[in-house]
């Protein structure tokens, strides 16, 4: 599956509200304009708000009627004035529920975290496509380093990266720490726009040490920890072997260095919410799918080679991207919604293949096929009209 990035853009609605005998053409985004506080009386043959200026003579007077706001509304008065003109039609009151008939502006995907938990052993200065060390005796005229693999894949992926992925980096070892040293804290934090600051951090450092993977994995829940911007949390551990220094700085691994390993990120998952995508580097990895099953995440992603990764680095983003799209305000009726895409696609309330209201009456999220349609590209742009009170949202948007 081919990343696509996922636009979402969204069109105002024009919406037609019929009063009594009132037709009032709202357009896309013009809120109404109230007219005066009328005392019911003065009609004639113009009206008092924001309707044009009566004609000449337009001077009959309107029945006596008790004060209150209104909203007036009427067509412009025949040349010459008339005392047949109509005078103001009075509109429903000024209340929240007239925010109908319209669509929300802008809504744009929640953004999610992405810490890149990146393995820097020694090995990673090994080929990619075999085990062969690269200015070695016996590597491949065309020896491609692990770690100068990863670090092009990233440059081409981290470019085309929806806005909404957040990314940071957690390296292991640490940069200038001993065997099995993994630091608390990250090298860069989850952010907007951090692509450039991830580059600079790989290229500036170097494959160096042991693989501390369950010491990284614990060392990045803890970072998630103290970061509380409301969104989800994702791990991608990208290692080319199998954990080691566990129990403290044993190069060897062992079956319980492994399901160290598996257990931290099972806590992740089940203890913080927190799935854990796993791409394999090389081809002497080991069976790296205990760690994504424990993760949420079903299987490793295998790479031997600089397109694989591109292509499982890239297919991890869109699978990360939101299905969860916040409004600019609250409909007035909650259960008068309707939700499309691509306008032509009106998409039901439900939690299983439809659309889900969150409690905050402003957070849509989709669900399986629709969720799956926007990651892939099979949907486009997402809209959300207000209905308004006995008149439902139309089956298709014109």
């Amino acid at each position: 599956m081919k990343a696509s990035a996922t636009a979402t853009t969204i069109a105002s609605i024009a919406a037609c509200v019929f009063a009594g005998a009132l037709l009032l053409q709202c357009g896309p985004t013009d809120p109404i304009n109230a007219g005066s506080l009328s005392n019911g009386g003065n009609g004639g043959g113009g009206v008092t708000g924001t309707s044009p200026t009566a004609g000449a003579g337009g001077n009959s007077t309107a029945g006596n009627g008790s004060g209150g706001t209104h909203f007036q509304f009427s067509a412009p008065p025949p040349a010459g004035g008339s005392t047949e003109s109509t005078g103001p039609v009075d509109a429903p009151v000024a209340t929240a529920e007239l925010n109908c008939g319209v669509q929300t502006q802008n809504p744009a995907p929640q953004p999610v975290d992405l810490l890149l938990v990146l393995d820097r052993s020694s090995s990673m200065s090994d080929d990619i496509a075999s085990d062969a060390t690269c200015g070695g005796r016996g590597a491949p005229a065309n020896c491609t380093t692990r770690w100068s693999t990863m670090t092009a894949s990233l440059q081409q992926v981290l470019a085309t990266s929806p806005a909404g992925v957040q990314w940071g980096l957690k390296l292991f070892t640490s940069p200038k720490g001993s065997t099995c040293t993994v630091n608390q804290g990250v090298e860069v934090a989850v952010g907007p726009n951090t692509a450039t600051q991830i580059q600079n951090t790989i290229t500036g450092t170097s494959p160096a040490n042991q693989t501390p993977t369950t010491a990284a994995i614990k060392a990045a829940v803890t970072y998630y920890g103290t970061v509380s911007d409301g969104l989800a949390h994702y791990i991608l551990l990208a290692t080319d072997g199998q954990p080691n220094c566990d129990p403290g700085t044993s190069p060897s691994v062992t079956d319980a260095s492994v399901q160290d390993t598996a257990n931290e990120i099972g806590i992740a998952l089940n203890s913080g919410g927190i799935k854990t995508y796993v791409i394999g580097i090389g081809p002497s990895t080991g069976n790296l799918d205990n760690f994504a099953q424990a993760g949420g995440t079903g299987n490793y992603f295998p790479a031997t080679s600089p397109d694989q990764l591109t292509s499982a680095l890239s297919t991890i983003i869109v699978d990360v991207a939101s299905c969860k799209f916040t409004m600019n305000a609250a409909p007035p009726d909650p259960s008068n919604l309707g939700v499309y895409l691509d306008k032509g696609t009106k998409v039901a309330l439900d939690p299983s293949d439809g659309y889900s209201l969150a409690a905050d009456n402003v957070t849509v999220t989709f669900n399986g096929s629709y969720c799956d349609g926007l990651k892939n590209g099979t949907y486009q742009v997402v809209q959300v009209f207000f209905g308004c009170p006995g008149a439902p949202p139309p089956a298709v948007i014109p």
